[in-house]
């Protein structure tokens, strides 16, 4: 409050005062049920903590907040959410410092000076120039009595943090409580089913040892033409998990097909041609959390072409997602730069050449451009995935005539 407002108050007499604490209240309980409202409908852990923090700053009229959540299996607490700090990931053992202490023992803290604190760490202090005078530091409770979490609040403005401020700090823990631990269980329940997608993806590359590590290095490309394209979020999310298991039906492939050194027959073409089918069919048994329910399609789409001479569907191109496009663009990007048991690593300039030759009938012209725009991202993550390649004494890996792409990676360019 300002000083001019400070005194109209007192202009105006003892009554109103009452009156202006009553609507104050009243406006910290309807903000208390907003974020309470807010903080149910969030379910990505680290949107949910920036909100708790921004929350606790406005309610306690405080000048920083950080919220930590426990991790027991480590014995620490973190927080990537310290406003006004500028800090990345924060991480300190259980019992050590103040957050620590809450964290180990469920009390809560409230001092009116930290210096005069034993347990408070003034180095980050000393390193930013800021200086930290009053802290109250609460326990986010969940179920069954365990503390979850910490709520930190930094310098109350105007004096030290009161009992009111502590009786705030309960009213919304307990909500904020129950939404970290749904944005927990939504977390874990994305990591398993991120673990099944990238444990189907191992499987294929382990069947055949001419292209080991495609799957994780088709992933990482299409991860960056995806983020030249401008997808971020959830539309990147399913460009990974798409690009992951894109290859998923040749689980159906023979070997005598999947694994033949030489040149496919006509009738062996045909077959493999079917893994991009058969990928659709095999994912569609899975349940995807319905923000991804593109991605067995994006995956079953990559050899669709521009012209619509493609397969499984023969697609025209209005008709190929997005997602679809940049993951054939990534799958032909790989089979050029890796070595193959018909071809050598091709050079990058190469490479590029050689796509610009398949912009427009068989890739999209505009995923072609991204890929030439961020193409020393591109190389950069080429050389970061190269102890990935098949090694040059691994089976079937001896050398032979160079040839090109092989019907195995351009075989949608054969119509």
């Amino acid at each position: 409050m300002t000083e001019e407002r400070r005194n109209r108050g007192d202009r105006r007499g003892k009554p109103r005062r009452r009156t202006d604490r009553k609507v104050t209240a009243g406006s910290k309980l309807d903000l208390i049920l907003d974020v309470t409202r807010r903080l149910m409908s969030i379910t990505d852990l680290d949107a949910l903590l920036r909100d708790m923090a921004t929350a606790t700053t406005q309610l306690l009229d405080a000048d920083r907040a950080t919220i930590f959540i426990v991790d027991r299996d480590r014995g620490e607490i973190w927080s990537k959410v310290a406003l006004g700090t500028g800090a990345g990931e924060i991480r300190q053992p259980i019992g050590v410092g103040i957050a620590g202490a809450v964290a180990a023992s469920g009390e809560t803290i409230n001092i009116p000076d930290a210096y005069d604190d034993p347990r408070f760490n003034p180095e980050p202090d000393r390193r930013s120039g800021y200086r930290t005078r009053s802290l109250l530091t609460f326990p986010m409770t969940g179920q069954h009595g365990r503390v979850i979490g910490v709520f930190q609040a930094v310098n109350k403005n105007g004096g030290k943090f009161t009992a009111d401020d502590e009786e705030t700090l309960s009213s919304l823990g307990a909500s904020a409580a129950v939404a970290v631990e749904n944005a927990q269980l939504v977390a874990e329940q994305r990591r398993l089913w991120t673990t099944l997608i990238e444990t189907l993806a191992v499987t294929i590359d382990a069947r055949d040892q001419q292209t080991a590590g495609h799957s994780q290095r088709v992933t990482r490309y299409a991860e960056v033409i995806g983020r030249a394209m401008g997808l971020e979020g959830i539309e990147l999310e399913k460009l990974r998990a798409a690009a992951l298991i894109h290859d998923y039906g040749k689980i159906a492939v023979p070997d005598q097909f999947l694994l033949k050194p030489g040149k496919l027959d006509e009738a062996e073409f045909e077959y493999m041609k079917e893994h991009a089918e058969k990928t659709g069919e095999f994912l569609a048994h899975l349940v995807f959390p319905q923000d991804m329910r593109d991605v067995p399609v994006i995956a079953a789409q990559h050899h669709e072409r521009m012209d619509g001479k493609g397969y499984p569907r023969g697609l025209p191109a209005e008709q190929i997602l997005l997602g679809a496009r940049i993951v054939a663009a990534a799958d032909v990007f790989d089979a050029l730069t890796a070595p193959r048991y018909y071809k050598p690593a091709y050079t990058l300039e190469r490479t590029l050449d050689l796509m610009d030759t398949m912009a427009g009938d068989h890739l999209d012209p505009a995923v072609v451009a991204a890929v030439r725009r961020h193409v020393h991202d591109l190389e950069w993550t080429l050389d970061s995935m190269k102890h990935t390649w098949p090694k040059p004494d691994d089976e079937g890996m001896e050398a032979a005539p160079e040839s090109g792409l092989s019907e195995r990676d351009q075989g949608s360019a054969r119509s």
